[in-house]
């Protein structure tokens, strides 16, 4: 991607799914987090691996303790892959995703299919209704994502993969 402007509402529109997972998510709208993925995407956290809507969604509802979390990110790094058309692969824009990558329907500004972001979160938690007097770090994360722009001109996470840094065993959530 060659202009600067594209660059910088790409990484925004990208920052706005992340920053919308974490709201929805500690906020217990897990409908709405699971409407941020792409209906077949897959969801790898530690040894747990879920595919699909539904499944990432029964994730948070199968829980039948309180649980209050807050999330927060940041190291957001968005690159475009490289197979991707600008650089040799599909892009959004022109006649079809995935067209030509030259001749004139080909636009080197054209916003990429699909992207990798890679961004830090600390979730802090409690097994328990807010508000609570204890605040403590459950886990450090990479996360490692993979967003692809939808038919519905969104972008939804279509691959999230949360590896662990720091952890403690003592905040995890309670499965029943």
């Amino acid at each position: 991607m060659t202009d600067p402007l594209k660059a910088l509402l790409l990484r925004a529109e990208v920052d706005a799914v992340l920053a919308d997972w974490a709201w929805h998510l500690d906020h217990g709208d897990y409908a709405a987090v699971a409407a941020l993925f792409t209906e077949d995407a897959l969801f790898v956290t530690g040894a747990v691996e879920l595919r699909g809507r539904p499944a990432i969604e029964n994730r948070y509802t199968e829980r039948k303790v309180a649980r209050s979390t807050r999330h927060t990110y940041s190291g957001l790094r968005v690159s475009v892959p490289d197979d991707d058309p600008v650089l040799g692969g599909p892009v959004v824009g022109g006649p079809v995703v995935g067209g030509p990558a030259s001749g004139a329907d080909f636009d080197p500004d054209a916003m990429p299919a699909w992207v990798r972001a890679q961004s830090t979160w600390v979730n802090y938690a409690v097994n328990g209704p807010a508000p609570v007097d204890d605040v403590g770090v459950y886990l450090v994360a990479d996360f490692h994502d993979v967003l692809t722009w939808c038919h519905d001109d969104r972008w939804r996470i279509s691959e999230r993969r949360i590896v662990p840094v720091f952890r403690d065993p003592s905040r995890a959530p309670v499965a029943g």
